[in-house]
Parts: structure tokens; C-alpha cells; sequence
């Protein structure tokens, strides 16, 4: 008997999907390398920021996070959104700026997009959809990421009317 239980366990964990696989219906799924190794599978939101023209999508699951601010020329349409860093002000659109956080054995270390891109391939009343790649770095710290990972229908809500970025500047 106990080696059918032990059988039925292995079979049930095998049909179960990975966080390799690709994401169901309002997830995100990433794996990293670098400073650590990693994966990831939690389900997604996104909301959209009238105020500000710009659509926050993020994935949590416990203490990890992965999220992106995308910032397109006027309304959110599929294409590529260059990642940048979130600490100086650009102007032109469309860009994006991205983060993420995990809890290792001793302490939760958080991460800012430095280079890469997000690509959406789609953004209808489905939801968005796209794969990013990411080139992360710790601040005052040497740790890097590369993270890799797509989303898959994600709905879109509407932002909170104080939405926007902190260092928006005015007409900008």
C-alpha cells in the first residue's frame, strides 16, 4: 500500500504544471540565473493609470514579486518596452521600468530592471499577453539577475486616481 501511495504521488506531481511551463490564463511565469537561481508562477494583475498613461503589471506569491510600470506613447498597444531605470526621468515613450523581490535563507532582497525589454503581444479586451527579458541589479550590492518569463491574458483594471509616478514631471 505504501508503495501505491508513493507511486500516486509521483504521477500527480509530474502531471502538475511547472514553473517552466508557460503560463495559464492570468499568470506570469519567470525563472532567473545570476546571483541566484530561481523560478516563478503566480497569477497576475495589471492596472491601467488614466492619470499618468501607464499600466502597472506585477505577480505576487509570498515574498516574491515581479513587476513591470510600461509607459506607452498614449494607450497600452502590443509592441517592445525597452526597460530602464526607474531612478532618472526619460521622456520619451514607449518605455518600461521593472523590479522584483525574494526572501533567501536570511534576508529579502530586492532588484531593479537595468536593461532588456517587455514585449506584448497582445492587449485586448482578453486581457495583455508578452514575454519579458530582463537584466536585473541589486543597489549597494553586487548581486545580478537575468530573468526571463512571459504572461498570458491578463485583465487589465483601472488604477486608483492617485496613480502615476512619483517624479512625473508637469505635462510630462
Amino acid at each position: 500500500m505504501r508503495r501505491f501511495v508513493s507511486l500516486l504521488v509521483v504521477a500527480l506531481l509530474a502531471c502538475r504544471p511547472g514553473v517552466d511551463a508557460p503560463p495559464a490564463a492570468g499568470e506570469m511565469a519567470a525563472h532567473w540565473t545570476g546571483s541566484a537561481t530561481g523560478a516563478f508562477r503566480a497569477l497576475a494583475g495589471a492596472r491601467w493609470c488614466v492619470r499618468d498613461t501607464l499600466l502597472e503589471l506585477f505577480a505576487i506569491r509570498n515574498d516574491t514579486a515581479v513587476g513591470f510600470a510600461l509607459l506607452p506613447k498614449d494607450s497600452l498597444t502590443a509592441g517592445v518596452y525597452s526597460i530602464f531605470s526607474a531612478e532618472t526621468f526619460i521622456a520619451f515613450r514607449p518605455q518600461a521600468t521593472a523590479a522584483a523581490r525574494w526572501l533567501d535563507q536570511v534576508e529579502l532582497k530586492g532588484f531593479e530592471g537595468a536593461s532588456g525589454v517587455v514585449t506584448v503581444s497582445d492587449a485586448g479586451a482578453s486581457g495583455m499577453s508578452g514575454t519579458f527579458e530582463v537584466s536585473f541589479r541589486r543597489s549597494g550590492a553586487p548581486d545580478t539577475l537575468s530573468l526571463k518569463g512571459s504572461f498570458l491574458r491578463v485583465p487589465v483594471g483601472r488604477a486608483i486616481e492617485a496613480c502615476g509616478r512619483a517624479n512625473r514631471p508637469a505635462g510630462g
